[in-house]
């Protein structure tokens, strides 16, 4: 019993490790794409997770997780942005520029 608890456990720890290297790299196209749409710089190709919980999405509950990054306009100055993953897709990139707050809905 003890060696099927385990298993059990080492599953969910994989299946989670995949699901947020997934987001991750989702997140982190999603948010280079529209960066450079902008005429912007995607930063350091990172991304800092902020938040994660669960929440429904279309009458399921799916992960949220909401990660930061930064950016630079053509002036070299840094600004912050978040992506919002949600259910398995991108569904939200702001941009804060300046004194603007830049708001895409990516997905309803």
């Amino acid at each position: 019993m003890t060696a099927l608890t385990a298993l059990m456990a080492m599953a969910l720890i994989g299946y989670y490790w995949y699901n947020q290297v997934t987001a991750l790299d989702a997140c982190r196209q999603a948010g280079k794409k529209l960066t450079q749409q902008q005429g912007w710089a995607f930063l350091d190709d990172s991304l800092l997770q902020k938040k994660i919980k669960i929440k429904t999405r279309r009458g399921k509950l799916a992960l949220y997780r909401e990660f930061m990054f930064e950016f630079s306009d053509a002036e070299a100055q840094r600004f912050k942005g978040t992506i919002t993953h949600h259910g398995g897709v991108v569904t939200e990139i702001k941009f804060f520029h300046h004194q603007d707050i830049a708001t895409f809905q990516l997905t309803h």
